[in-house]
């Protein structure tokens, strides 16, 4: 007859059970009571192991949150070192689990600042810096990604991802003044993309490379510019203004290939929408004063009306 109060190693199985059931949230709480008993029993290193199962289960590890997984792997390469781990479909050494989540918690701080701006040329450095980290792991499996989500994902195919990251931060920064270097970047950042597999994010940086690399002058002032939507603009036109001639001082084009609009750099932009602002408010002025106008004769005509009766 089986005890009814089972010892550290039965109730470490049962864990491991729920955790391979994906039940993690209930293994956790079991691994945690497998520690208490491997306590009683004095086997510390089982009391390690118990609870560093708990915490690989937990819903902030599982969660990719960046503070529990570095909490985690600083348990890990204190308590446990080459001891290896089970507690899914492969083993891994704590050592390798340890560095795998130092790694995506950083994968995450800087994904996380990329978001939130910074030092262009600090973030690209240590983007690059993780795409080289993680392609020393080669193919190993990231194991806490196939844990929770069943996701096979691979340690190197990572690499490129950070590395197109990387460029286009580059080229987010230097795009208002460099544009022609921005476009550099952007294009580094479209063949990384591609090596990893993401057409859309590769035809993105794609156009962004081709909008960027476009110089012209002005219609309006004759002031060169480079970079579309940058330097300059396109505004729409309602003739073909390509057969308009005037003294060209720059072989650069003025109306873009369809001949349907024109390019018009920045300032001359800035003086166009102040003066539509201008305009527009004088108009909604006037129309102000006749509609005050049609009231108050309105009134007049319903006060007349009143005395009559």
């Amino acid at each position: 007859m089986a005890p009814i109060f089972k010892d550290g190693s039965g109730t470490l199985e049962q864990a491991l059970d729920l955790a391979r059931r994906r039940e993690f949230d209930r293994a956790a709480d079991k691994f945690r009571d497998a520690a208490n008993k491997y306590r009683k029993e004095g086997s510390i290193l089982w009391v390690n192991i118990a609870n560093a199962y708990a915490d690989l289960v937990s819903a902030p590890v599982r969660n990719g949150d960046p503070t529990a997984q570095l909490a985690l792997s600083s348990f890990l390469r204190a308590n446990l070192g080459t001891t290896e781990l089970r507690p899914g479909p492969r083993g891994i050494s704590a050592a390798d689990l340890a560095t795998q989540l130092e790694l995506t918690a950083r994968d995450a701080n800087l994904l996380a600042a990329v978001q939130a701006g910074g030092n262009a040329q600090n973030l690209a450095q240590a983007l690059q810096q993780l795409a080289t980290d993680y392609g020393q792991l080669g193919n190993q499996v990231l194991f806490v990604p196939e844990l929770a989500s069943q996701q096979a994902l691979t340690a190197s195919a990572r690499v490129p991802v950070l590395m197109a990251l990387s460029f286009e931060t580059l080229g987010v920064a230097v795009e208002p003044t460099d544009p022609l270097t921005a476009a550099d970047h952007f294009q580094t950042a479209q063949q990384y993309w591609a090596q990893a597999g993401d057409d859309a994010r590769a035809q993105a940086a794609s156009v962004r490379v081709g909008n960027l690399s476009i110089q012209a002058k002005c219609w309006i002032c004759g002031r060169e510019g480079r970079g579309h939507g940058v330097q300059f603009v396109s505004l729409p036109i309602d003739a073909d203004v390509n057969a308009l001639k005037g003294t060209d001082s720059s072989p650069l084009p003025s109306v873009d290939p369809s001949g349907r609009s024109v390019y018009v750099c920045k300032g001359c932009l800035t003086g166009i929408h102040g003066l539509a602002d201008r305009v527009a408010l004088q108009r909604a002025g006037e129309a102000e004063q006749r509609l005050l106008a049609k009231i108050a004769e309105l009134e007049q005509r319903i006060q007349s009306l009143r005395m009559q009766r």
